[in-house]
């Protein structure tokens, strides 16, 4: 684990918070688009079809483990918010 008082540390936080945040921002906006595709009578199969392959692009082109693995588990609630509604 890093040392706290290390200034290297805040900035691994830091840039680790932004990505976190702007992947927040991301699947915020995901629903919205997906919400309003399903409420202009899109099939949500179609929206759910959308999802996985954005999905399985963000696998192929992400490369930080942990970046993908927060994308995927919000990706997730955004494909089970969509399916359900």
């Amino acid at each position: 684990m890093a040392n706290r008082s290390d200034p290297r540390s805040a900035l691994v936080d830091d840039d680790a918070a932004f990505a976190e945040g702007a992947i927040t921002l991301w699947a915020n906006l995901l629903t919205l688009i997906g919400t309003h595709l399903r409420e202009s009578g899109t099939p949500r199969q179609e929206v759910l079809d959308m999802l996985t392959m954005l999905h399985e692009t963000n696998e192929e082109t992400i490369r930080s483990p942990r970046a993908r693995a927060v994308a995927s588990r919000h990706l997730m609630s955004v494909y089970r918010a969509l399916g359900e509604a």
